[in-house]
C-alpha cells in the first residue's frame, strides 16, 4: 500500500456562476473542505484552493493558479455552460489531467454538475476534449440541490458523500488505480455517491455578510455594504457651523438602500487603472502624468466620468461581474457608515492628516493611508473627488428615495463626492456635493467601483 495523497484540492469554477448564485459556490467550497477535514482528522490540514479566497491581493494571479494546480491531489470542476465556455477553466482541467496522469491516476477529477449540460454539443465548449473528459467521469450531481439552502440536510448529505469519495481516492495513494469494471457502461448515468458514514454535520456556512471583503483580479478589493435607511443631505445647522451655502444638498430626506451592494475598499488605484489603459489604449497620458509623484497604490487621477464608465464596462467583461459607478445616494450612505455627523469621524474637520488627506497642495497619498470609516472603506473623504452615476440637479426636490441613480435632464454635469487633496475643510464632508462635465479631467478627480450583490 502506498502512502495516501495529501488532502490538497483545487476548486475550479467561474466567477460569473458564483455571482449568479450570490456567492454560494464559495460557501459550498468551505463546507466541503470542513467535511473532508472531519473525515481525515485534525492532520493533515485540508486545503481546497479557490482563487478569491486564497490568492493575496496584488499577487501574480496566473502564477498562483499554476502553482496550486501543481500541488493539488484532486480537482473539483463546477460544471456549467459558463465553465465549459471559459478558456481558463478548460485549461485548468487539462493541466490537472496531466498532473493526475503523472501520479499514475485517472480518478482524481470529481465533476460537480451544477447546471445541466446534457444538450451541449462538443463545438459549443471552448475545448471539446474537456467536455468529453468530464462526461466520461462519475460525477456528483448537484443540479437538484442548486437552489436549496446550504444549511439544508440534503446539501449537507450530498457534500458528505462527495467528501467520502475524495477521502477514499486519496487513500489509494500514487499509482494505485483500481481495476476497471469488466463491462463498463457505454455512458455513465448521473448519480451521487452513497454516504458511507454519518459524521456530525458541519456548522452552516453563511454567504457574504456586510463588512466582508472580497477581491477578484483584475478587479479591486470590495466591501459588502449592508442595506439600510439614512437621512440624505445637509441639515441647516451644519451649513451654519461650516459657513457655507448647502442649498444644493437639501431638503434632507429619507433614503432606503434596499439591498446590500459591494463598494471599492479604496478608490481605483493608478496600478489598477493602468491594466485597463494598457489593454484598451484609453486615457492617453493625463492619468499617467498628474504633475506630482505617484506609485501604483495612489488613486488614479485625471480621469473623466466617461473614462470611469469605460473602466467599469471593461472590468465587467473581464470578470463576468457587473461593475458600475455608485449612485450619489449609495455613495453618501456608504461614506456616512451609519453616522449622522458632518464627517464620519465627527463634526469637526480635525487636524490635517489625522483622518483624511486634504488641504495640502502636494498631490495624492497612497490609498488606505488613513483610518477606515465604520463600513471599512478608506479615503471616502479627501485624497480624490469621486465620480458618481448621477446627473447634477440643483437640489433634492424630486430625488429618488430608493438609493437609485438620479439621471433625467441634468446629464450635462455629473455629481462628484468626497473632496480631494486640495479641498478646504468645508468641502470635505459626507454630504457635500460638487459637479463637473462628464468629459472633464483634473488632478483631484478619481472614482470608486460599485457592484451588485446577487442573491
Amino acid at each position: 500500500m502506498t502512502d495516501s495523497l495529501p488532502p490538497t484540492g483545487f476548486w475550479s469554477y467561474t466567477s460569473s456562476d458564483n455571482a449568479s448564485a450570490g456567492g454560494r459556490l464559495s460557501v459550498l467550497r468551505q463546507m466541503l473542505a470542513d467535511e473532508l477535514q472531519l473525515l481525515v482528522g485534525q492532520k493533515p490540514k485540508v486545503r481546497l484552493f479557490q482563487d478569491v479566497a486564497t490568492i493575496p491581493y496584488g499577487a501574480d494571479w496566473a502564477k498562483a493558479i499554476g502553482a496550486a494546480l501543481a500541488e493539488s491531489s484532486f480537482l473539483i470542476p463546477i460544471v456549467s455552460p459558463a465553465f465549459l465556455h471559459s478558456e481558463w477553466c478548460c485549461k485548468e482541467v487539462m493541466a490537472f489531467d496531466q498532473r493526475q496522469r503523472a501520479l499514475g491516476r485517472d480518478d482524481l477529477i470529481f465533476p460537480f454538475y451544477y447546471v445541466d449540460i446534457e444538450d451541449m454539443a462538443p463545438g459549443e465548449a471552448h475545448d471539446p476534449a474537456v467536455l468529453a473528459l468530464l462526461k466520461s467521469k462519475q460525477r456528483f450531481d448537484f443540479r437538484a440541490l442548486r437552489r436549496k439552502s446550504p444549511e439544508s440536510e440534503e446539501v449537507a448529505d450530498g457534500l458528505a458523500a462527495l467528501a467520502e469519495a475524495i477521502r477514499k481516492a486519496l487513500r489509494r495513494g500514487v499509482g494505485t488505480n483500481p481495476e476497471p469494471p469488466a463491462k463498463p457502461a457505454p455512458r455513465p448515468t448521473f448519480v451521487t455517491w452513497t454516504r458511507v458514514a454519518d459524521p456530525p454535520e458541519p456548522p452552516a456556512k453563511p454567504g457574504p455578510r456586510p463588512g466582508d471583503v472580497m477581491g477578484e483580479p483584475p478587479g479591486p478589493e470590495m466591501v459588502l455594504i449592508p442595506a439600510g435607511t439614512f437621512m440624505m443631505g445637509v441639515p441647516e445647522a451644519e451649513s451654519k457651523r461650516e459657513g457655507i451655502n448647502d442649498d444644493d444638498a437639501r431638503p434632507v430626506h429619507k433614503v432606503t438602500v434596499p439591498r446590500p451592494f459591494w463598494l471599492g475598499k479604496y478608490p481605483v488605484t493608478r496600478g489598477e487603472y493602468a491594466v485597463f489603459a494598457n489593454a484598451t489604449g484609453r486615457g492617453g497620458e493625463p492619468w499617467s502624468k498628474p504633475g506630482f509623484p505617484q506609485d501604483d497604490r495612489h488613486p488614479v487621477v485625471n480621469v473623466s466620468h466617461d473614462d470611469a464608465v469605460a473602466y467599469m464596462q471593461w472590468l465587467s467583461q473581464q470578470t463576468g461581474q457587473t461593475y458600475r459607478l455608485p449612485s450619489e445616494a449609495e455613495w453618501e450612505y456608504a461614506a456616512r457608515g451609519g453616522t449622522t455627523t458632518a464627517r464620519y469621524w465627527g463634526e469637526a474637520a480635525g487636524k490635517t492628516g489625522e483622518h483624511a488627506h486634504f488641504g495640502v497642495w502636494d498631490g495624492t497619498r497612497a490609498a488606505g493611508g488613513f483610518p477606515a470609516n465604520p463600513f471599512g472603506l478608506h479615503d471616502m473623504l479627501g485624497n480624490v473627488l469621486e465620480w458618481t452615476a448621477d446627473a447634477w440637479h440643483s437640489d433634492y426636490q424630486g430625488a429618488p428615495a430608493d438609493g437609485s441613480a438620479w439621471l433625467g435632464d441634468g446629464a450635462a454635469f455629473r455629481v462628484l463626492r468626497g473632496g480631494s487633496w486640495f479641498s478646504v475643510a468645508r468641502n470635505v464632508r459626507s454630504a457635500d456635493r460638487a459637479r463637473n462635465a462628464p468629459t472633464d479631467r483634473n488632478d483631484g478627480i478619481g472614482f470608486r467601483c460599485a457592484r451588485v450583490q446577487v442573491g
